[in-house]
């Protein structure tokens, strides 16, 4: 086989094949054979088209179907010949073919990068873990309180802190009534509208007329009067039951208040200590990144775009928005240097996993089993639960997170370790200065890694289920995307109180590396090599 090996990059090459005369041939009578059938044309029977007249009309549907058959045909067996290992499906770049003469394809493909590691071992590091005090504790006590609070009925009049259900119709000037059914209020009366709903009782109705600011981001609304027929329909005032020892026998198995301070301080506890490990696998790993910079295949960086697409697809529709309204082109280019940065961090653990031999034995990812299902009560045979896992392809994800933590841990023992206590203050400080680091960014989750091949000419758009009109999976709640690629934003919500040790922050920063699972990103194409394309199903949930 005649083959021309064209380096465009480090991860980028491509091919270019010699066909011969007689497979050129044989593969234009297979592409005839193939359209044959469809083709209607006055005067023929379907079939019966002259090849000659299916070559006239037909000539660019033919050809293109010729250069593809020929790519699947020749392309990995000429990759191999040329000493080469794609981790890509090739995109066909060029053809040259005609029937009854010797022809060319040229492929563009993508190969994985030629990884050299930094020196990995000895960091000097510092651990910065929350101090449990009595006021973490009481804070989260506190919380407890007021997730404990109920609402109940309350007669008379609407008055303030008091929740009240409306009815409301609203008329601009200028503009239509809506109507808004069952509209739950915690009453301020700071709120123009507020103030002028004081008083009532539940059926009655009042109206009234409210100026709208002429600043107000409302546009539409801004300057106008607006006028409100409201219904009281509900009223009720939230009532937080007290700190005491009947409270601690309501959240669980606890004696007294005391026995309930002392398992908070427990888990507070650990929790700072996972949060405080997670911050320190993200400190090796940038350290890691920064010192060894290498180019990363552009079909690897495409898919994770299209894990971010699909992950921020699912956020907003959860939130009520068609994700159809999204410019996924803008939104992608935001999100490049994480796909880029998430990429990179695949590979280089990887590689790290594979200098120091780190391996994941069957009893390590079936003793990771068995522990999710005690930890979630489930209540399948084991064989069925793994069996389920296996066809999602979920061991192998799996088996890459855990070697991801046998990877840092390895990193981390050899290493210098040094324990700073933040205070409520410090700690607050440190979680503020991430937040403004990664201000509307989702989680860089680090599973590209070059285990799974990609589409080398699969550059931009959308999520598959918007582009197939599908309705979106659901992923887990820990999505953080921006959302200023939505031609109409969501309101906006007050931020979350920051939990005294909240562990979830730095593991969006930092874990998990999954695609480290394998020890060697070996690539073969997808129909010879099932268990890629199960991991590349089953990777789209963390």
């Amino acid at each position: 086989m005649q083959v021309t090996l064209t380096h465009h990059t480090n991860t980028r090459k491509s091919l270019e094949i010699h066909v011969p005369a007689a497979e050129v041939t044989s593969t234009f009578g297979e592409a005839l054979a193939r359209i044959a059938p469809k083709v209607k044309l006055p005067g023929f029977r379907p079939g019966k088209v002259p090849k000659n007249v299916l070559l006239s009309r037909y000539a660019r549907e033919i050809r293109q179907d010729v250069a593809e058959l020929l790519v699947q045909r020749l392309f990995w067996d000429a990759a191999a010949a040329a000493g080469t290992q794609p981790i890509s499906q090739p995109a066909l770049e060029k053809a040259d073919l005609l029937d009854g003469q010797d022809g060319s394809i040229k492929t563009l493909y993508d190969v994985a990068p030629d990884v050299k590691l930094p020196e990995y071992k000895g960091f000097t590091l510092t651990k910065k873990k929350r101090a449990i005090d009595d006021e973490a504790v009481e804070e989260h006590l506190e919380s407890m309180r007021q997730q404990a609070a109920k609402l109940l009925s309350e007669d008379g009049a609407t008055t303030e802190g008091l929740y009240a259900t409306f009815d409301i119709k609203a008329k601009p000037a200028g503009l239509k009534s809506q109507t808004y059914r069952d509209q739950v209020i915690q009453l301020d009366p700071k709120r123009p509208f507020d103030a002028e709903v004081l008083g009532l009782k539940v059926d009655e109705t009042r109206a009234f007329e409210i100026t709208v600011p002429v600043e107000d981001t409302n546009k539409t609304m801004a300057g106008k009067k607006v006028h409100y027929e409201v219904t009281l329909k509900d009223l009720r005032k939230q009532t937080v039951p007290e700190l005491n020892d009947e409270f601690a026998k309501d959240m669980g198995d606890y004696a007294d208040l005391k026995a309930l301070r002392t398992f908070i301080r427990k888990e507070l506890g650990e929790a700072a200590e996972r949060d405080a490990h997670a911050r320190l696998q993200s400190t090796v790993l940038e350290t890691l990144l920064d010192a060894a910079p290498f180019e990363v295949p552009v079909s690897m960086v495409s898919l994770q775009l299209d894990d971010y697409s699909q992950e921020f697809a699912n956020l907003i529709s959860r939130q009520g928005i068609d994700p159809r309204r999204v410019n996924w082109n803008a939104y992608r280019q935001t999100r490049l240097r994480d796909a880029e940065r998430a990429v990179r961090s695949g590979y280089l653990l990887q590689t790290i996993g594979n200098a120091e031999d780190i391996q994941v034995s069957d009893d390590e990812i079936d003793a990771d089993i068995k522990t999710y299902m005690e930890e979630n009560k489930v209540q399948q045979p084991f064989a069925a639960f793994k069996a389920e896992l296996e066809g999602r392809g979920a061991t192998t994800e799996i088996k890459g997170r855990i070697r991801t933590d046998k990877i840092f841990d390895a990193l981390i023992a050899t290493a210098t370790v040094t324990e700073e206590l933040l205070d409520k203050k410090a700690f607050e400080e440190l979680v503020e200065l991430e937040r403004k680091r990664d201000a509307g960014l989702a989680s860089a989750r680090f599973d590209a890694g070059g285990l799974e091949s990609g589409e080398a000419e699969q550059e931009g758009g959308g999520p598959e289920s918007v582009k197939h009109g599908e309705e979106a999976h659901v992923h887990g709640p820990d999505c953080d995307h921006d959302h200023d690629h939505v031609e109409e934003k969501p309101k906006k919500k007050a931020a979350a109180k920051e939990e005294p040790a909240d562990e979830e922050k730095p593991k969006k920063a930092a874990k998990k590396a999954e695609a480290v699972a394998e020890e060697k990103p070996k690539k073969h194409k997808k129909d010879e090599d099932p268990e890629e394309d199960k991991h590349k199903k089953g990777k789209k949930k963390s």
